[in-house]
Order: C-alpha cells, then sequence, then structure tokens
C-alpha cells in the first residue's frame, strides 16, 4: 500500500476517534507536538528499529513527553511504533490536520510580508482573510521576503491574493510600456 494511502488510512481513524469524543482540537494540539517531539533522529531510529522490543518503545514515546498527551494519541503513538508505521507520523498528522481543519471550517492562509507581523497585524490579516476566503477561522502560516517590498501575499489552497508592492510595480510598468 502506498505511503500516502497508509497515512490517510491512520489519519481517518484518529479523526472519527477525535470527532466522536469531541476532541478535535486536542488531538490537533497533541499530534502537532508529538510530531515535533518525535522528530528527533536519535530518538526516532531507536522507535522504527525492529530490534527495539514493543515495551521500550512505548517508555521511549512515554519519557519524551513532558506534558500529558490525550489517551487516544498515545494509543496512536504505540500502534505506529508497534507496527513499523513510526515514519509515516508527519503525514498522518498533516492529513489530520486538514481533516479536522475542514471539519471546523478553519482554512489555512500562507501569507508573506516584507517584514514581520505584530499580533495586531496578524489579526487584521487573518479577519480579512476570513472575509474573503468565507470562512469560520483563518489559521496563518507567516513568511518573511523583502523582496516583495510591501503589502501582503497570501494563499489559501489554490488561491493567491496578491497585493505586494512588488506585483503593483511590475503592473504599472506594464503599463506603461
Amino acid at each position: 500500500m502506498p505511503q500516502g494511502a497508509v497515512a490517510r488510512r491512520y489519519a481517518e481513524a484518529a479523526f472519527t476517534l477525535a470527532r466522536d469524543s469531541q476532541n478535535l482540537d486536542r488531538w490537533r494540539t497533541d499530534l502537532r507536538m508529538a510530531a515535533g517531539v518525535l522528530s528527533n533522529p536519535r530518538l526516532r531510529a531507536l522507535l522504527e528499529d525492529p530490534n527495539t522490543s514493543t515495551a521500550d518503545k512505548h517508555k521511549l514515546i512515554d519519557a519524551a513527553f513532558t506534558v500529558e498527551i490525550d489517551k487516544g494519541v498515545c494509543h496512536l503513538l504505540y500502534l505506529l511504533a508497534d507496527r513499523g508505521r513510526f515514519g509515516n507520523l508527519q503525514a498522518i498528522v498533516d492529513e489530520f490536520v486538514e481533516m479536522a481543519n475542514r471539519e471546523q471550517g478553519i482554512v489555512v492562509a500562507d501569507v508573506t510580508t516584507a517584514i514581520p507581523l505584530d499580533d495586531k497585524r496578524q489579526q487584521e490579516v487573518a479577519e480579512r482573510l476570513k472575509r474573503v476566503a468565507g470562512a469560520k477561522q483563518v489559521e496563518l502560516r507567516n513568511h518573511v521576503d523583502p523582496a516583495i517590498i510591501g503589502g501582503v501575499i497570501a494563499r489559501i489552497g489554490d488561491e493567491l491574493y496578491d497585493g505586494s508592492i512588488r506585483t503593483r510595480l511590475a503592473q504599472l510598468a506594464e503599463r506603461i510600456a
């Protein structure tokens, strides 16, 4: 079975459990944290090593967290380690987050600005994009690119909203020429 299909099946099962327990936000947070914490190459190698016992893998997973994670998330991590599927964790998390966002009307916007946005500006951009996208909530992924000179470039899915000074100057130069 292709790796993407494997990740999708695990993510769908996790999503169903999280939704049924009305715990989507907790699962999303815990899965993201787990992907970050368990991305350590040395830890990952031990978890993926067939010579590491199941009990030791579970102990390694438990010891990796300084905060308590949802029991369902923990069991998913055990299952991935037990079945040699730990390499799929990030893909599973990505699929799960996409499903949870879709369920809750959350869109993810990649936003590029010339300078970092403070909290107030981030909130303003999110509100404007929420109206444009017709979403309940917008999650921003901020990027900085001084080459755009000013303004904002936002990508939501396949849609690109380019309000950068660089693009406006290029359009003006084209009209003049």
